[in-house]
């Protein structure tokens, strides 16, 4: 992502829901999105959004796995700006926030066997987190759980 995009990044707050909620609508469908949840999540932990012109296009949010621990529970870009760097952005700038707030690690489960998954969305999900730095401790045929330590500690 450079400069010149015209996508920013900031916290996620309670009032992004309903623009997420339509996110994942649009881009995972036939995924429906649980408001409710979502905003308790942005309230409780750190998150990030993207926004596009006035437009949420991109987020990624958690939601505490233990006291040190959080689990990366959704992150859905929008199609046209995949592959230009918003996700690894949201993914960095999470991570320090993350840390900041005292979890020392990350972990997730990327699955093609969620609703309206396939497996070249799954494999590319894959190679965009362990890119990322994080590493698949356990998978078994359709799932994979992924961890990275964020603080040493």
């Amino acid at each position: 992502m450079t400069a010149s995009d015209e996508v920013r990044l900031r916290p996620g707050t309670p009032h992004d829901a309903e623009a997420i909620a339509l996110l994942i609508e649009r881009e995972n469908r036939p995924r429906v999105g649980d408001r409710e949840r979502i905003a308790r999540r942005l309230e409780a932990l750190p998150s990030v959004v993207a926004v596009e012109g006035e437009e949420l296009a991109a987020f990624i949010h958690c939601r505490r796995m233990a006291p040190d621990i959080v689990e990366l529970s959704n992150m859905v870009v929008a199609a046209h700006l995949r592959r230009r760097g918003v996700g690894r952005a949201m993914v960095a700038m999470l991570e320090a926030a993350l840390a900041e707030h005292g979890f020392r690690a990350a972990v997730f489960v990327n699955s093609r066997l969620h609703l309206g998954t396939t497996d070249e969305r799954a494999t590319t999900a894959r190679a965009f987190w362990l890119a990322r730095g994080y590493t698949i401790v356990f998978a078994t045929a359709g799932s994979a759980m992924f961890a990275k330590v964020l603080t040493e500690g």
